[in-house]
């Protein structure tokens, strides 16, 4: 995991912010909040009590509820954690297809990635940090 964290590299499924973060009233708005959140380490939880709502402090496990998935859907679903409610289909969780580190998302095939080259003032070609700019 360190390999694709690492580096600067951006890739999907590993998310990794701080506790400042976390405590913005904005924390992941665009993908539901807090309701989104199904499990942290205790000492974190404990640590960022005043940040997550209350109506869903009791929802969100920690390694003494829940230690495996199995363990933890049984779980979520007996606490009513909003996840279940909004995200999952008939009382099962809906898998999220992410593509491969360098992989394309689906439908973004057309994408064209911006290139390292950068125009300069007087148009013409430069070194830069073993990067060439025109």
């Amino acid at each position: 995991m360190a390999g694709y964290t690492s580096g600067g590299a951006q890739n999907h499924g590993f998310y990794a912010c701080s506790f400042n973060t976390i405590k913005q009233p904005k924390f992941l708005s665009a993908d539901g909040g807090w309701n989104r959140i199904v499990w942290l380490p205790k000492t974190i939880k404990v640590d960022l009590t005043s940040s997550i709502p209350e109506e869903l402090y009791d929802k969100i496990a920690t390694e003494e509820d829940a230690i495996d998935p199995a363990t933890l859907k049984e779980w979520l679903k007996g606490k009513r954690h909003p996840i279940v409610e909004k995200y999952w289909r008939n009382g099962e969780p809906v898998p999220v297809v992410t593509p491969g580190p360098g992989d394309m998302w689906p439908g973004d095939e057309g994408y064209t990635p911006v290139t390292e080259d950068v125009a300069t003032a007087e148009g013409e070609e430069e070194e830069s940090g073993g990067v060439t700019v025109l």
